[in-house]
C-alpha cells in the first residue's frame, strides 16, 4: 500500500491487492469494542462516567468506526482512500480503537521489545503487523492533515 499526502492538506492510501483492502477493512474488526468501559473502570465509581460519559464516548467511537468503514468501501471502487481534512479526526480515532483493540487481544508491549518473527503464530505477527501500520497512518495524519 501506498501512502501520500495529497495537495488538499490530506492524506491519500493506494492499495496494491485485496491483502491492502482487507487491512483497511480489519480496522473495524480490530477495533475494541469495549474501549468506553475500559475506561470507566479507571474512573472512580463516585464520578458516574459510566453513566454519564460511556454512552456518549460508545456513540462517538461507533461513529468514528462507522466513518472510516463508509470511506473504505466507497473508495474500493475508485482504488484508493482520501482521508480528507474533514474525515482525519475520525480516521485517527478508529485507528487509535483498533490498536488499542489489538493491544488488548495480544499484548504486544513496546515495539522496540517485539520480533514479529518471535510471535506464536501468523495470526498473531499479521496482527502486529496490522498494528504498526495503523499507528504509521496515524503519525501521518498528525503530520500533515491535522497540522
Amino acid at each position: 500500500m501506498t501512502v501520500s499526502p495529497t495537495v488538499n492538506g490530506g492524506l491519500k492510501l493506494t492499495p496494491e491487492d485485496d491483502t491492502d483492502w482487507n487491512v483497511l477493512s480489519a480496522i473495524i474488526l480490530d477495533a475494541d469494542e469495549e474501549l468506553a468501559k475500559r475506561f470507566a473502570g479507571l474512573m472512580d465509581e463516585e464520578s458516574m462516567w459510566e453513566d454519564i460519559v460511556v454512552p456518549d464516548l460508545e456513540t462517538y467511537f461507533s461513529a468514528q468506526l462507522e466513518k472510516v468503514l463508509k470511506n473504505v468501501n466507497e473508495a474500493k471502487p475508485e482504488g484508493e482512500v482520501i482521508i480528507s481534512k474533514e474525515d482525519a479526526e475520525d480516521w485517527y480515532g478508529a485507528l487509535n480503537q483498533a490498536r488499542l483493540g489489538l493491544e488488548k487481544k495480544y499484548h504486544f508491549g513496546q515495539e522496540e521489545e517485539v520480533d514479529p518473527l518471535d510471535l506464536k503464530d501468523e495470526k498473531s505477527q499479521n496482527s502486529y503487523l496490522r498494528g504498526r501500520f495503523y499507528s504509521a497512518v496515524q503519525s501521518l495524519i498528525l503530520e500533515y492533515v491535522l497540522t
